[in-house]
C-alpha cells in the first residue's frame, strides 16, 4: 500500500456563510493525504499503474473551485467522496486552511479536517 501527500496546495475559491463573504475568492490551502494498492506484478514506472498526482491535484483544484459549499465541513466531505469514487483511493483525508479568516481573529491560521 502506498500513502501520498499533496500538502498547501493553493487554491481560490468562493467560500462562506455570507454572500458577501462567497462574494470575493479567498485563498485556501488545501493538504490531502489517500492510500491505494496495486499489484505487485505491474510495472511501478509506468504511469499507467500508479496513481496521476497531476490528474488528481487538477481535478481537486477544479472541484473546490467549482464548488457551491458554503463550509469547510460541508466542502471536506464533497471533495473527499468524489476523490475516492474517481480515482479508486482509500482513507482520504484533507485540511483545508483559510488564514485570512484567522486574521480577522488575530490567529494564525484556521484549519478543518476531516
Amino acid at each position: 500500500m502506498f500513502k501520498v501527500e499533496i500538502k498547501n496546495l493553493s487554491i481560490k475559491a468562493n467560500i462562506g456563510i455570507t454572500a458577501k463573504e462567497r462574494k470575493q475568492k479567498q485563498l485556501l490551502k488545501v493538504t490531502i493525504s489517500f492510500n491505494y494498492s496495486i499489484k505487485n506484478y505491474l510495472n511501478l514506472n509506468d504511469i499507467n499503474n500508479v496513481k496521476n498526482y497531476s490528474s488528481i491535484t487538477k481535478y481537486l483544484k477544479q472541484l473546490i473551485k467549482d464548488s457551491n459549499s458554503h463550509t469547510l465541513e460541508h466542502l471536506i466531505i464533497e471533495v473527499s467522496k468524489s476523490l475516492e469514487k474517481k480515482f479508486n483511493i482509500k482513507d482520504v483525508k484533507i485540511t483545508i486552511n483559510k488564514k485570512a479568516v484567522a486574521k480577522r481573529y488575530g490567529a494564525e491560521s484556521v484549519s478543518v479536517s476531516n
